[in-house]
């Protein structure tokens, strides 16, 4: 077998594969053999029929079907191990007459992993970012600890609606196509909550109990029309030390302002950790030279419409019935998500490309450690796990998403300026990708 073989633009690689007639003979043999033993001919029992007959019986193209299939996928093998060659996708496979009529010539087309250009990494440095709490911050958690704690109360007769109260309506009028305004609806919502068109939440503010509002509408175009039953106004509970003791486990007041200011700079630690591994991530991708295969992005698309379609089933809807929501159909959807998802796959391929240069691995402990972590999570026995684990390559799966995490907390350290951790010790994921398949 001969091989010759060029990359294109987009990760793309052509294979010109000429087999010798003596393999396309042997092939059609096999393929002789094969058909003779299934295929039933009067007069002659199972594997008996001499070629010349099977080949009336069935036709000469089914033969050579039949060899075709046995022969192309052991060739197409061979030429990608012969070019060293790692695909990414199924290829497309064009086959012809070889030279002079003799053999065949196959031309595989197939999107391959990439190569990745990786920059000096260890030369790169991302400023950190931190902020501390402060007071302003903590006042702000305890406004939205009483506001949620709150109750609404009926304003007096003829007093305005400003933005914040809320309004009982009821939709006298309105025109086809908004379900959620039909005539006999009553609504409880929030003067510029922004839950109405924006054309009826504007008419809102200012109105009276007993008073009538419409509002012309751009999209769809029409009226509505809406009676104002009562506009409540939220009452805030006593900011004192019952409240405290009523919302939380602490006895006062100002132990509760201290209570929320651990937890807000718990919360932005977090925060600002993984806008800072995402700086880094970026920072690394903008020196970074790879051609993404096509393949691998819609490979992508299609993993987050699938993981979008579970979100919603877990809320009860379809990704139809969203897609009808928001005005769009399953395309715009795609091409919306193409370039996350492109992004997504450059991060996976940096931070393989660094797992490999830097020879990090990932130990059968720190699997062991991760299988709990999930039984954990989904409430399942470990066995269950480890059972469900071993289908469909998902074991190496989980692998490569650990070893992409040390990766990530690698370079982390490493642009941070601080040294890295002895075996890269695997910190949260920054990016989706990192726990993505592929």
């Amino acid at each position: 077998m001969k091989v010759e073989w060029r990359t294109e633009p987009g990760s793309r690689a052509v294979l010109e594969i000429e087999v010798a007639e003596e393999e396309v003979a042997q092939a059609m043999d096999q393929a002789y053999t094969a058909l003779v033993r299934r295929v039933r001919i009067p007069g002659f029992r199972p594997g008996k029929a001499p070629r010349p007959i099977l080949e009336r019986h069935v036709g000469t193209e089914t033969l050579r079907d039949e060899a075709l299939r046995r022969l192309i996928p052991r060739q197409y093998a061979e030429a990608l191990a012969q070019a060293g060659l790692n695909p990414v996708d199924t290829p497309t496979i064009e086959v012809k007459e070889g030279p002079g009529g003799k053999g065949l010539r196959l031309t595989a087309t197939v999107d391959v992993y990439p190569e990745v250009t990786l920059p000096d990494y260890r030369a790169l440095r991302v400023p950190r970012e931190s902020r501390e709490v402060t007071e302003e911050d903590v006042d702000r958690a305890l406004g939205d600890l009483r506001s949620r704690h709150g109750r609404l109360v009926s304003l007096p007769p003829g007093e305005p609606a400003r933005r914040g109260d809320f309004v009982m309506i009821r939709v006298t009028a309105s025109p086809p196509g908004l379900e959620r305004l039909q005539p006999g609806r009553e609504l409880l919502v929030e003067v510029g909550g922004g839950l109405l068109p924006p054309e009826l939440e504007e008419t809102l503010e200012g109105v009276r109990a007993g008073e009538e509002r419409t509002a012309t509408l751009r999209d769809p175009e029409g009226s509505v029309t809406v009676r104002v039953e009562d506009v409540r106004r939220k009452e805030l509970p006593s900011l004192d030390d019952a409240f405290a003791r009523a919302v939380s486990d602490q006895p006062t007041v100002a132990a509760l302002r201290e209570q929320l200011r651990a937890r807000l700079a718990q919360e932005r630690a977090s925060e600002e950790a993984r806008a800072f591994r995402n700086r880094v991530i970026d920072a690394v991708l903008s020196h970074t030279a790879v051609d993404v295969p096509e393949s691998m992005v819609e490979h992508q698309v299609e993993h987050m419409v699938e993981e979008l379609r579970e979100r919603l089933r877990g809320r009860g809807l379809t990704l139809e019935s969203y897609l009808a929501a928001a005005g769009k159909d399953e395309s715009a959807l795609r091409a919306e998500m193409k370039p996350e998802a492109e992004r997504r796959v450059r991060v996976r391929l940096v931070l393989d490309a660094v797992a490999a240069r830097e020879a990090l691995t990932v130990s059968e402990q720190e699997m062991a450690a991760e299988v709990e972590n999930l039984a954990s999570e989904l409430h399942q026995d470990v066995a269950k796990v480890q059972a469900w684990l071993a289908e469909e390559g998902r074991r190496e799966a989980l692998r490569r998403s650990l070893l992409r995490q040390k990766a990530l907390t690698f370079l982390v350290d490493v642009v941070s300026g601080s040294p890295p951790a002895a075996g890269a010790a695997e910190a949260p994921a920054a990016d989706p990708a990192t726990r993505t398949p592929g």
